[in-house]
């Protein structure tokens, strides 16, 4: 079925199901697709018998290449994967409902890479982009991610136990120097998370989003409780920062920015035992640190992240999991991750 955008209580079950389902994400919730104004969006769905929600696919469609649209289901859907028809029933009803200039259908999923579920999908005819994509920037989310386990945890001891010894100091470092954390969720803590943001950025070479997104985003989710920016304050001032979705059964760590010119105080480990006690609190699974390039010390990502995870092993998602349309379209959208 399609969502009925105007039919408030089939929007609200529709959210209701992303929000609670062990697998929900973000970025499947119709709050999402008022952040990403600039794409179109729909959004599917399936109901079993006694008219609950058990699968969900929301679909944003954006011009990837000249007079074509590319429509994407970002970390999505929410829906077992391993049931290939059941997947493909949604893609075809979305195929459906989509403009008829749509070139390309992509799903990509948290789910664990598995040659067979791979074989399956390419059996049904779809294409994947997994491992024969080399670097961490070939594919729209990284496929390789960091996810720290709450399992056993019963308190913040247990949390702060699970943590490498030498971040355990850093924390209490962070302490003993004077930083404090806030959190909250409105525009005056997009302004004190944005600055530093920005300095990341620098750092890093990358570029950034406009502080409109974020206003945009408080301004969607403040009262929803599933999103909360988290600030280190040092001696009067931001100098980090993070930003963290609370969907499904897991704290998604999003956004952060860092200033480091004050890195002696590591306040961007106090950010991350703040937020990982915020997911103790709700009693989440996981804590899901994001992407990184590969699982190797070389990686910066992955050795900021591993101090947090390394008693739990890496996940390596199936990744992209393409309904192509338009093979020649395909082809000339796919020359812009070279």
């Amino acid at each position: 079925m399609i969502l009925d955008l105007t039919d408030k209580q089939a929007v609200e079950k529709y959210n209701r199901f992303v929000r609670t389902n062990w697998r929900g994400q973000a970025t499947q919730d119709t709050l999402w697709a008022g952040l990403k104004a600039n794409w179109g969006h729909l959004f599917v769905y399936r109901e079993n018998d006694q008219g609950e929600v058990i699968a969900a696919m929301a679909v944003l469609t954006i011009e990837a290449v000249p007079g074509r649209l590319l429509a994407y289901s970002p970390r999505g859907p929410i829906a077992d994967f391993q049931d290939v028809e059941l997947i493909a029933s949604l893609v075809d009803e979305a195929v459906a409902a989509l403009p008829k200039n749509t070139f390309l259908l992509r799903m990509d999923p948290e789910v664990a890479y598995d040659d067979d579920l791979n074989r399956r999908y390419l059996a049904a005819g779809f294409q994947t982009r997994n491992r024969q994509v080399m670097t961490m920037h070939g594919n729209i989310q990284p496929r390789k991610n960091m996810v720290m386990s709450y399992k056993g945890m019963a308190n913040t001891d247990d949390l702060m136990k699970h943590f490498k010894r030498d971040y355990r100091n850093q924390i209490r470092r962070a302490i003993k120097d004077g930083v404090t954390v806030t959190s909250g969720c409105n525009r005056d803590f997009v302004d004190a998370f944005y600055d530093t943001y920005k300095k990341m950025a620098g750092y890093q070479q990358i570029t950034y989003r406009p502080e409109s997104y974020f206003y945009r985003m408080v301004d969607l989710f403040a009262q929803t409780g599933l999103l909360k920016i988290f600030v280190a304050h040092f001696q009067g001032q931001v100098i980090a920062s993070g930003i963290g979705f609370a969907h499904g059964d897991e704290i998604w760590y999003m956004y952060a920015g860092s200033d480091r010119e004050f890195s002696k105080h590591y306040a961007p480990y106090l950010v991350q035992w703040e937020m990982t006690k915020w997911g103790l609190s709700l009693g989440k699974a996981e804590y899901d640190f994001g992407g990184v390039g590969q699982f190797d010390p070389s990686d910066g990502l992955f050795r900021f992240k591993h101090g947090f995870t390394y008693e739990d092993a890496p996940r390596e998602y199936i990744g992209e999991v393409d309904k192509v349309l338009d093979q020649p379209a395909y082809e000339q959208y796919l020359q812009t991750f070279k």
